[in-house]
């Protein structure tokens, strides 16, 4: 399972630390070059494809900026009725089956597609099987670095299922 307890935890980073961290990282994700996101890109659909056939439902997410491109997953996903996608609400997730990624509207506040709950359906959090979980870093003790906010951090410890953090190979932390 995916921890958080080094980037997230209280006191084992500072806010500093951390916003020093997510800016770093950021600025290399944004420096990836184009060949090497669209290899990514591939990897993703073939590699998460083949780790997902054994799971009924996968929570995944709708990729934003430089992160990798989750599309085809995501549609072979939903056409085979597999995909579940988070939807802001305050300060909290609702987890969405999405049948169609048409069915993804535009997030006014955060610029990210989330379900549409008038043409999807809220399903309970033990309807997840496994779970695709976006950051900004990752290291080798599977913690990760996420975008500030939190939405993961107080999502997943509710959750007794395995994670798989998604990022570029130049998203892992080296320590």
């Amino acid at each position: 399972s995916l921890s958080s307890v080094p980037f997230t935890k209280k006191g084992t980073q500072s806010m500093s630390c951390k916003a020093s961290l997510r800016k770093a990282y950021l600025a290399k994700r944004k420096n990836i070059p184009p060949h090497r996101q669209e290899e990514a890109k591939r990897n993703a659909l073939e590699t998460l494809y083949q780790k997902l056939k054994e799971y009924d439902k996968v929570l995944s997410f709708a990729s934003k900026g430089e992160e990798i491109d989750l599309w085809p997953l995501n549609q072979k996903l939903a056409e085979e009725k597999r995909l579940l996608f988070p939807c802001s609400l305050e300060d909290k997730l609702l987890i969405y089956q999405v049948n169609h990624l048409d069915h993804l509207v535009l997030h006014p506040q955060w610029n990210v597609l989330e379900p549409d709950p008038a043409l999807c359906h809220e399903v309970p959090l033990e309807t997840i099987s496994i779970a695709l979980v976006p950051g900004v870093a990752f290291d080798k003790g599977l913690n990760r670095l996420g975008y500030g906010k939190g939405y993961y951090d107080r999502f997943l410890p509710n959750l007794k299922i395995s994670f798989i953090g998604v990022g570029f190979k130049e998203q892992l932390v080296s320590k």
